[in-house]
C-alpha cells in the first residue's frame, strides 16, 4: 500500500489544486505517453542511485524511471488525483519500497537539506523552489531539468509567460554548478513543435571534497 504524505501546505484546497485534479479526473492526460522525457533519457548513463526528487511529478512517468532505475523517489505534486493514480501504478509494478508520494503545493513547500542525490524537474518552472536546490542536494548531487522556455508563447498564446523560462535564464540560475549538459531550442521562422521551445540542464553541486 503507498500512502499519500499530505503536507499541511494542502490542507485549504486551492484554485490550482481543484483545476488539476479535475483535469486527471477528466481524463485530459490519460493518452500522454508515460516514457521518460527524451532529454532526460538520453542522459541517464549520470544517473548513479541513491535518493531522489521528483518535481510536479503529475501521473508519475519520471518516478516510475527513476525507481525502475532503483532509486528511492519522494514524488511531490499538488494533485492529489495525479498522485492517486500514480499509487495504483507504483502498487502494480512492486515497487512500493521505492516511493514515497506526497501531497503539497510547491508553492509553500520546500525540501529537506542535504536528501538528494538527485532533483528531476520536467515541465514545471517555480524559480523560488530552484533557489531550494542546492541545499537541497547532497555533495556532488544533480539538478536534470528541463522545461519551456518564451517560444513556447508563440504556439500557445494563452499560457502564463512568468511560467515560461526567459532565453539563457538556466546560465543565471545555475551559475555557480558545474554543468554536465546544456541545451536551449529555439523555434524555427517555420514553425514547429512543443519540443523546439525547450531549455534544459543537467548540472551538478559541487562536491567539496573533489572539487
Amino acid at each position: 500500500m503507498v500512502d499519500i504524505i499530505r503536507h499541511p501546505s494542502v490542507s485549504r484546497p486551492s484554485f490550482d489544486q481543484a483545476r488539476w485534479d479535475q483535469r486527471y479526473r477528466e481524463g485530459h492526460h490519460a493518452g500522454r505517453t508515460m516514457e521518460p522525457d527524451p532529454w532526460a533519457a538520453a542522459h541517464a548513463r549520470y544517473l548513479q542511485g541513491g535518493r531522489a526528487l521528483d518535481v510536479a511529478c503529475g501521473r508519475g512517468r519520471h518516478t516510475l524511471w527513476l525507481a525502475r532505475l532503483g532509486y528511492q523517489v519522494d514524488a511531490v505534486d499538488i494533485s492529489f488525483e495525479g498522485l492517486r493514480g500514480l499509487a495504483a501504478q507504483i502498487e502494480a509494478e512492486g515497487l512500493a519500497d521505492r516511493v514515497r508520494l506526497i501531497h503539497a503545493d510547491l508553492e509553500v513547500w520546500r525540501p529537506e537539506p542535504e536528501t538528494y542525490d538527485l532533483i528531476l524537474v520536467v515541465r514545471y518552472l517555480n524559480r523560488d523552489l530552484i533557489a531550494s536546490f542546492w541545499d537541497a542536494l547532497k555533495p556532488g548531487g544533480l539538478v536534470l531539468y528541463r522545461t519551456f522556455n518564451t517560444d513556447w508563447a508563440q504556439l500557445r498564446t494563452d499560457f502564463q509567460r512568468g511560467f515560461l523560462l526567459q532565453p539563457g535564464e538556466f546560465t543565471l540560475l545555475f551559475k555557480d554548478w558545474e554543468w554536465l549538459a546544456y541545451e536551449e531550442r529555439r523555434l524555427p521562422p517555420e514553425g514547429g513543435t512543443s519540443e523546439d521551445c525547450t531549455s534544459a540542464i543537467l548540472a551538478r553541486k559541487p562536491d567539496s571534497e573533489r572539487d
